[in-house]
């Protein structure tokens, strides 16, 4: 079993934390590496992306080099769905390290279709879905059941981005808002289904839906579309067992904040662009976990000493605070692991302050 560089959180301390128990003396530390898994066993994002049993070995690399508190089962976290769904994903080969991308343009839903009996893709054969599978399977298998594994899977508003095109589902928003539900009940249903396969592989959840972010949908759009199919999700989640469900979402958040705490999710997330206080009272009063996360150009170009003085200070402002994770924003390909480990040793320094 891979020996991480620090000692890692329990799944009870975790569990305690995202239920916004008593406050810990050391930060959870939660740093946002996918397509950097591959810099670890000197590999690309495509190569990973494609094979379990390297995407396995990825993970069992940064685990052992970052001893963070919890893994992420994804590497190009919102292509996999769309892909089993039916768009064109576009790899690399040879030493490329580009993350993989859904085709620009190659969009298999067009505004209007009938998507009532829309096929659903079958997590265990359709596109890269086994993949992550069995890569949660494997790395489960290797550190047990006492640590944190989370299998990526995309929001349904970032979904329905990914089918139809930015463009076409921003304005059936004002032109076919009972068409754009009908999309968002469709997306629903691909991640349930493959939220089902990473239940079965013994993996906990995380939800990805940046496209859903204030800085590309307005609030009030939110509420109206995005809102309800993700209390949907989540209330899915807690029907089959699921009692801690991540919601991530990019960018500065703080317009919707209040909202987020409705969606049935607990561990919300606070982007280095939102505002922390703000976002600190909403969740506090609403008994929701946040994340605050770490700017990527501090971690990419930040010595570790720049690092671990900003990370200091966050977890300083957050002591005391029910339900605090030290995050990043994620993590560019190649990034320094000293610098990763700058953010691991200040909240292990919390202890002392």
């Amino acid at each position: 079993m891979p020996r991480p560089p620090h000692p890692v959180a329990p799944r009870s301390e975790i569990e305690n934390v995202l239920r916004c128990g008593a406050p810990r003396a050391v930060p959870v530390f939660l740093p946002a590496i996918y397509e950097h898994k591959a810099w670890f066993i000197g590999s690309t994002p495509s190569a990973i992306s494609r094979d379990g049993d390297l995407l396995a070995r990825a993970m069992l690399a940064e685990f052992e080099a970052i001893g963070a508190d919890a893994l992420v089962v994804g590497v190009d976290v919102y292509n996999l769905e769309a892909e089993a769904a039916g768009c064109t994903v576009s790899f690399y080969e040879g030493d490329d390290t580009s993350i993989p991308g859904i085709k620009p343009g190659d969009h298999v839903i067009h505004v209007g279709d009938d998507l009532a009996a829309a096929p659903v893709p079958n997590p265990l054969k359709d596109g890269r879905m086994p993949v992550n599978l069995a890569a949660a399977r494997l790395v489960r298998r290797e550190l047990g059941g006492d640590y944190w594994i989370r299998g990526a899977i995309s929001g349904p508003f970032s979904l329905a981005i990914s089918l139809v095109g930015a463009e076409a589902v921003f304005l059936a928003c004002i032109d076919q808002p009972d068409w754009v539900r009908s999309l968002l009940a469709y997306t629903g249903r691909i991640i349930t289904e493959f939220a089902k396969g990473y239940i079965d592989a013994g993996v906990e959840l995380i939800v990805f839906d940046s496209q859903a972010s204030p800085e590309l949908l307005s609030p009030a759009m939110y509420e109206e579309f995005v809102l309800p199919i993700t209390k949907e999700v989540a209330a899915w989640a807690a029907a089959q067992g699921v009692r801690d469900l991540p919601l991530i979402i990019g960018g500065n958040t703080t317009p919707i904040a209040e909202m987020l705490v409705q969606t049935g999710c607990n561990n919300l997330l606070c982007d280095f662009k939102g505002d922390f206080d703000e976002w600190s009272a909403i969740a506090t009063g609403a008994g929701k976990a946040l994340r605050r996360n770490l700017a990527p150009r501090l971690l990419e170009t930040g010595t570790p000493d720049e690092i671990h003085a900003t990370a200091r200070e966050y977890a300083t402002r957050a002591q005391g605070l029910p339900g605090f994770i030290m995050g990043t924003a994620v993590i560019p390909f190649g990034t320094p692991t000293e610098n990763v480990l700058a953010v691991k040793r200040a909240c292990l320094d919390a202890r002392s302050a």
